[in-house]
């Protein structure tokens, strides 16, 4: 089973898949990178399963459990 972890990617690459989900780039550098993505698979997998990620986790962050959780899982 291919895992999009298997591959490692170089520093700076990672960083620019950071600022892309952060959306920290610049629209001319947002631009490249996307042109870049057009024409890697993985790479855009990565991207967009990285921008995935972080949309859930801000979904998850909204979410409050009631008063009482913690004493009824105790």
């Amino acid at each position: 089973m291919h895992n999009l972890l298997d591959k490692e990617y170089h520093p700076v690459i990672e960083d620019f898949i950071t600022d892309y989900v952060d959306d920290k780039m610049s629209s001319v550098e947002r631009a490249t990178f996307e042109e870049v993505l057009v024409h890697d698979d993985e790479l855009r997998k990565l991207a967009f399963s990285a921008k995935e990620g972080k949309n859930l986790l801000q979904r998850f962050q909204q979410i409050k459990a009631k008063e009482d959780f913690i004493d009824s899982i105790s």
